[in-house]
This record gives structure tokens, C-alpha cells and sequence, in this order.
């Protein structure tokens, strides 16, 4: 079903009378036209910190090198790099060129995305100034989604444990060269002027950045390649897409920046309710209202009298979330559609009950907890506004129905959609979940429609016929001729001739003994 999202105070019918509803679905949050930050961890890469006038081979923290050749990047002190700022950098070369990745989280895809750095020929002792001479080249890429497949596993380059990737937006690079005297004392770096930009639109969520040297050198510099840092990123978000249905919400799932399955990624937060934060989505989070359903049956009245139409009223809104879709998906794969004979051996899998998070309370409650700190209860004090996984409303209703009239009940279900991140919180775990859930609203009611208007012609048509009987002895077994004119078998108490005409039958007299 697709969502319908009330952006406008609407009214709703209640007991027959039309009133406006005190307590209406909030606008959604709208599109960003002006360019807002993206935040980039460790952006300067100032940590781990390096020894003055050294270098070494680790990774700047938050980033990630490349598989499957890692410890192909260096990290510049301050004093190496030679950065006006005093900033450390990043090599993108050792022992050949190497890979440095890092995602953009919470940028959806569609969103424009900016991302500027800084950059500099290499300034290590061992480069020989032809290398540095005329600047160094590398590349910055984005990526659209990655696939996964029936086994819930991502989609592999061949029978490689790397992940298939496409290529959204590339660009190439040429740092600034600079004179360079011998291969004995560092060189003075050629630091770009202004930042330098690349810009995309975002394909994937939380889309996959890299950096790439293009250094292909001889074994004598194959450690000198261009230089980066100070890097910064800023986005357009895209507007919030409301025609994505209730159970095909999207999901991804992360162990640095390489796609893992939802199964193995939901090990980690499961494990205790304080294994990942849930941190929610300020802007991707709104209320709406589903489409009208009708509850339980229609009441006609065909009396000639105002009656009165007396009922108990029950609605469930279940929750949705995209992490029991995924790990339903996997488990499901294999099934198929009803097979020739029927057997029903397809249907095992089917879920029969309410699921939340894959069944699992622990997760269910980070969710509840970033909902709340997104509500402004950072402290999580007994609220009003839950985090519901499903509600269960019951109401007496009685409304009047006239003469010639039928009653029915519709129910319009207030939904809550939220979207954002689980993150690991162990130090040695770097697990990202993107998750989306849709709710029962506890903002906005429900609406209940008491509902009533004219009988269709069919039922106009029922209502003239007379009482149906069936042949007993009292009615001599004779079958009605509507005098309406329709065929049908409907039987009468007395007998009607073929002329139209009542006939009577004389009483039976019992013989005397």
C-alpha cells in the first residue's frame, strides 16, 4: 500500500458530523535548498597522531584502506606534510598506490553532494624531484548501490571476496608540482590554493567516497604519491520520498564501509541493549496517514423505522521495519509460488505473527531509545510518545442509520516513519545498520469514520423482496411468482394460482372411527 502523507490540517467525520480534528499530521520535513554540512570523521586527520617529522603505515581513524591490498597508504606528521594549516596528511602511495574510503552517512541517495580536500605533491625524502616535478595524479570516486544477493550476502567480483561495485561519479586530479632538490631531505610540497571539489549526485545511501592514486612508479618512488587532507563535505538532501511502501523500507548494513549481511551485522547490536545507539533521522522522520479501510461488516436498514446501529469496533496497526524485511527476504528465498498440485508446502515460511527487529528486544529497544532522544527526551523519562511496535484499539460506536440507508465503519491510521543508524558501540566493532521503521503514530489519533449513506440499487432491490421460507406443509409446497418479476425460488405462505388470483383450499375433514 502506498503512503499517503497529510501535509495539510485535514477534517474527519465523527458521530455524522464533520469536525475538525484537533490533533493533525505534522508537515514532513522538506527538501534542503541551501547546502548544510556532511560530517566527515577525522577530517584533518589528526589522529592517530605522528611523531614529528615522520611517517608511518596506519590508518587515519574513521577511514578505511583499500581490499584487497591494504597498507598502501602513509600518514604524514605535521613537520612532513609541510601544510600551511600544520595539518597531517594522508600518502596515497606505499609500495604502490593505495585506496583511502570513507561514507558519507546520513546522506541519502538523491542528494547533491560536495566534497573538498586539499592536496600537494609528496614531500618525502625518498621522492626523486622528477616525480614531484609536474604534481601527481589520483582520483576521487563515488558509487551507486551495492547488490545483494538471495543469500543476504553482497554481490562478489567473480569467486573474489571483493565486493562488485559500480562506478555513480569519478573524477581524476593533478596536484601542483614543485622543484625538488635530491632524495635525501624533504620536499616543500606544492599545497593547492584554494580546495579542491568533487561533486556528485548521491546514488546509494550513506554513499562510499574514494580516493585513488594513480601512481604507477617505479620501484624507487613507489612510496612518493600525491598528498590530501582538511577534507569536508556538504550535501542538498533530497526531498523525502513517500511513495516507498511499508514493507519494502531501505536497508544496508555495514562493518566499516563494506557492505555485510543484515544477519551478520544484527550479531553484533543483539547482543545486549547497549551493543549499538540508534540515532534517528531528524529529517526523515514525519507522520502520515494510510488510506481508509472499512472495519467489520455494512448495516442496512430496509425496516421503515431509524434504528440504531450498536457495535464494538477493533483495529491492530502493526509495526514495519526494514530489518526483519531483510532477514524475512533471506529466509524466504528460496520459496516459491503456488506449485500445480496445490499441496500449500510453499506457504511454511509465512509469517504469522508480529515480528520487530527480527524478534529481537534488545535492538527493539536502542530503536525505542533514538526515538526518544530524537523526541527531545534525551533522558528517557517516562513518556506519552512511545516507540510502538504495534497498537490495538477498541471502541463502542452507535451511530443512527435511516430508513433506506446503510452504516459502515472506515478507520484512517496515523503512521509514524523514522529513519537512521545503529551504530556499534565497542571500541574493537565498527558495525553500521541503516534501518527504517514505520509505525503507529502515538502524535497524531487515529481517525475513526462513523460512516452512513444510501442503499446501492442492489441493495434497494434485496431490500423489496419478500422473506425467503422454505417448502414446509403449512404452505403446501408451492414455490412464489414474484410478482416483481424476478425469477428466483422464495416460497410464500399461501399458494398462488396461475392467474395471479389467491387460491384458498378447503379444510380437511378427518374421518370418525
Amino acid at each position: 500500500m502506498l503512503i499517503r502523507v497529510a501535509r495539510t490540517p485535514a477534517s474527519y467525520v465523527l458521530g455524522g458530523v464533520l469536525a475538525l480534528s484537533l490533533s493533525v499530521a505534522a508537515t514532513p520535513a522538506q527538501a534542503e535548498t541551501a547546502w548544510t554540512p556532511v560530517p566527515i570523521e577525522n577530517a584533518q586527520f589528526a589522529l592517530p597522531a605522528v611523531p614529528p617529522a615522520a611517517s608511518n603505515t596506519n590508518t587515519p581513524t574513521g577511514w578505511y584502506q583499500s581490499t584487497p591490498n591494504p597498507f598502501r597508504l602513509q600518514m604524514f606528521s605535521p613537520t612532513l606534510a609541510r601544510h600551511p594549516q600544520n595539518l597531517q596528511a594522508v600518502s596515497l602511495n606505499n609500495n604502490g598506490p593505495g585506496k583511502l574510503r570513507q561514507r558519507l552517512w546520513n546522506v541519502n541517495a538523491g542528494s547533491n553532494v560536495r566534497v573538498r580536500f586539499s592536496d600537494s605533491a609528496s614531500t618525502l625524502a625518498a621522492c626523486t624531484p622528477g616525480e614531484v616535478a609536474a604534481g601527481q595524479k589520483y582520483r576521487v570516486t563515488a558509487y551507486k548501490e551495492t547488490a545483494y544477493e538471495a543469500n543476504g550476502e553482497p554481490a562478489k567480483v567473480g569467486n573474489t571476496s571483493e565486493i562488485a561495485r559500480t562506478v555513480q561519479a569519478t573524477q581524476d586530479y593533478t596536484t601542483l608540482g614543485y622543484p625538488k632538490s635530491g632524495t635525501t631531505t624533504p620536499g616543500s610540497g606544492a599545497w593547492s590554493d584554494a580546495p579542491k571539489v568533487f561533486e556528485f549526485t548521491a546514488a546509494e545511501d550513506n554513499p562510499l567516497i574514494v580516493f585513488e592514486s594513480l601512481e604507477e612508479n617505479a620501484p624507487a618512488d613507489a612510496g612518493c604519491g600525491p598528498m590530501v587532507t582538511d577534507v569536508s563535505a556538504e550535501e542538498q538532501a533530497v526531498a523525502i520520498n513517500h511513495d516507498i511502501e511499508q514493507n519494502k523500507m531501505p536497508f544496508s548494513a555495514f562493518n566499516g564501509v563494506d557492505e555485510i549481511s543484515m544477519a551478520t551485522a544484527g550479531n553484533t547490536c543483539k547482543a545486549s541493549p547497549s551493543a549499538c545507539r540508534f540515532t534517528a533521522d531528524p529529517r526523515y522522520t514525519y507522520q502520515y496517514f494510510l488510506a481508509n479501510r472499512i472495519l467489520g461488516e455494512a448495516y442496512l436498514n430496509c425496516t421503515r423505522n431509524q434504528i440504531t446501529d450498536r457495535r464494538t469496533v477493533t483495529w491492530t496497526e502493526e509495526g514495519f521495519d526494514s530489518i526483519s524485511q531483510e532477514l524475512n527476504r533471506v529466509k524466504n528465498a528460496h520459496s516459491v509460488d503456488q506449485n500445480a498440485v496445490n499441496t500449500g508446502a510453499d506457504d511454511a515460511n509465512m509469517q504469522t505473527t508480529a515480528v520487530n527487529l527480527g524478534g529481537n528486544p534488545n535492538m527493539f529497544q536502542q530503536a525505542a531509545a533514538g526515538f526518544q532522544r530524537n523526541e527531545g527526551n534525551p533522558n528517557l523519562v517516562n513518556t506519552t510518545n512511545p516507540f510502538l511496535g504495534a497498537r490495538t484499539t477498541t471502541k463502542v460506536v452507535d451511530p443512527p442509520v435511516q430508513p433506506g440507508e446503510a452504516s459502515w465503519i472506515e478507520v484512517q491510521a496515523a503512521r509514524e516513519r523514522v529513519e537512521g543508524l545503529f551504530r556499534s558501540t565497542a571500541a574493537n566493532t565498527a558495525i553500521t545498520i541503516e534501518a527504517s521503521f514505520d509505525f503507529p503514530s502515538g502524535k497524531v489519533p487515529d481517525r475513526l469514520y462513523e460512516r452512513s449513506g444510501p442503499l446501492t440499487q442492489d441493495e434497494k432491490k434485496h431490500c423489496l423482496t419478500e422473506r425467503p421460507l422454505k417448502v414446509t406443509p403449512d404452505n403446501g409446497g408451492t414455490r412464489s411468482l414474484l410478482r416483481s418479476g424476478d425469477a428466483g425460488d422464495h416460497l410464500v405462505r399461501t399458494p398462488v394460482s396461475p392467474s395471479g388470483r389467491e387460491t384458498r383450499t378447503a379444510p380437511v375433514t378427518m374421518a370418525k372411527p
